[in-house]
């Protein structure tokens, strides 16, 4: 504890939403903590740090993790701040890194406003730009960004669609092994619309078409059983359940139509996860096998992408599992979605370093590769990567397009993984050093390097060679 009570500790986005999931008014969170709704208040917006004490009241009051509670996420901030010092028009105001972490850990609103204003500056130099370059090319679509961070701040957990997949479970009678025909015949009873699964040629590129004029569902035949299943369940959410998705939307803050559209087929594809692979019984099989992400996908007939992801959503208070992050690569290395967890935060132009294992895994694809990586600030994580085909719908001689599924976290919660094992088992675990990406990254001598990082001038010898592609010193 005298580790606690020697930083300060800002919990105001955590406190808020253990309130929220509650269901108490700031008044009546006061009142169960002893304290003043205005200081409670305070404590939500991190204006003031919370005491020692506190924490403990909040522990004995909810029965919740005070280890979890009181984890530093200045680690995720300190990340976006180097993204946004980085900037070319940052360049002539250089901030060190540690600096930064000081102002993460020490000033979080301040931290906060900076990236604020640096959203602000990057969206009207969008709509004032007609190309992108650079690290531009590299950033998410902004919807996709909303829908992101939002699915961040809620720790990418809902609880009301979890009590309804359950709630449908139990009115389907949906059994292991029987998702497919359950399903089908649950649209069709309760919903009039009747599953068929249609040649490629008819389908062309779209892999599901809701055909409302003869109320028929259209799935393509090249996705597999799981993905048929998925695509079932996510129907069965936006018929059934929009009324509980729209009132998460709508308390999202979100406005942009496209990103609510997005974020609707979003928490439908949450719904179907939730009602494919149930809480509780996913959990117990996940910390029983020890997150052996092939016998999960055999047991619960999921792909290995739909494992990956439903594991990132067990964030229930006081039934929690690992707190992952997931990654989603293609080929070329454009990430095409991203989920921090776990306290480490990868910038949303990062995540693209050649020595991390998502990138390797295309080398051997179908195979779990697995990998312990440090980032600069000295955050160690460990990650499970495979690469995976995806339907084709193209002609054969355009390829069959590949992603890589990662799946990540800190290296404390490594021991609890099987697949991690024979990493852990070296007396010294081999550590592999990466970036955020090359234009972030200040290692030197890195033979992986692509670029070099911004605001560092090269340098260029004559008489010496080096063997990694830039040379801009130490």
């Amino acid at each position: 504890m005298t580790e606690m009570g020697a930083a300060k500790i800002m919990i105001g986005h955590k406190l808020k939403r253990l309130r929220k999931e509650l269901g108490l008014s700031q008044a009546l969170m006061a009142e169960e903590l002893g304290i003043s709704g205005s200081y409670l208040n305070l404590l939500e917006n991190n204006m003031r740090p919370v005491t020692v004490q506190l924490l403990f009241k909040l522990g004995q009051t909810y029965d919740i993790d005070l280890k979890d509670m009181a984890e530093d996420d200045s680690a995720q901030m300190t990340a976006q701040l180097i993204e946004i010092f980085a900037d070319p028009a940052l360049r002539e105001q250089p901030v060190s890194r540690r600096d930064m972490q000081q102002m993460a850990q020490n000033q979080p609103l301040a931290a906060q406003a900076i990236i604020a204003l640096h959203d602000a500056y990057e969206a009207m130099k969008s709509a004032a730009q007609q190309g992108t370059d650079g690290l531009e090319t590299r950033s998410l679509p902004r919807p996709v960004e909303a829908v992101r961070r939002f699915l961040e701040q809620a720790d990418n957990h809902f609880p009301t669609l979890e009590a309804a997949a359950e709630s449908c479970r139990h009115k389907i009678g949906l059994a292991h092994g029987h998702a497919f025909s359950q399903l089908s015949q649950f649209l069709e009873t309760a919903y009039n619309l009747k599953a068929r699964i249609m040649p490629v040629h008819v389908m062309g590129h779209l892999l599901r078409h809701h055909d409302l004029h003869r109320s028929q569902l259209l799935l393509s035949e090249l996705l597999e059983e799981p993905q048929r299943s998925f695509q079932l369940a996510s129907q069965i959410a936006l018929l059934g359940y929009r009324k509980d998705i729209q009132e998460i939307i709508d308390e999202s803050a979100i406005h942009d139509s496209e990103a609510r559209q997005l974020l609707l087929i979003t928490l439908a594809g949450y719904f179907a996860g939730a009602l494919l692979m149930p809480y509780d019984s996913f959990l117990k099989a996940a910390q029983d096998t020890r997150y052996d992400l092939d016998i999960l996908g055999k047991r619960f007939t999921a792909s290995f992408e739909q494992i990956c992801h439903r594991l990132t959503t067990l964030n229930r208070p006081n039934q929690k599992g690992i707190p992952f992050f997931f990654l989603r690569v293609n080929e070329a290395g454009y990430i095409s979605k991203r989920l921090s967890g776990a306290g480490v935060e990868f910038a949303k132009h990062g995540g693209a370093c050649g020595r991390w294992v998502p990138h390797h895994a295309f080398r051997n694809p179908g195979i779990i590769h697995t990998q312990i990586a440090e980032l600069e600030e000295g955050q160690t994580f460990f990650t499970m990567a495979k690469a995976v085909s995806q339907p084709r719908t193209a002609p054969a001689h355009h390829g069959t397009p590949a992603i890589t599924i990662a799946l990540g976290c800190d290296v404390k919660h490594a021991k609890e993984i099987g697949h991690a094992d024979a990493l852990l088992a070296a007396k010294t675990p081999l550590v592999t050093p990466i970036g955020l990406g090359c234009q972030l990254c200040e290692r030197a001598d890195c033979q992986h390097r692509g670029a070099p990082p911004l605001g560092r001038p090269l340098r260029f010898d004559a008489y010496r060679r080096q063997s990694a592609l830039f040379d801009f010193g130490s």
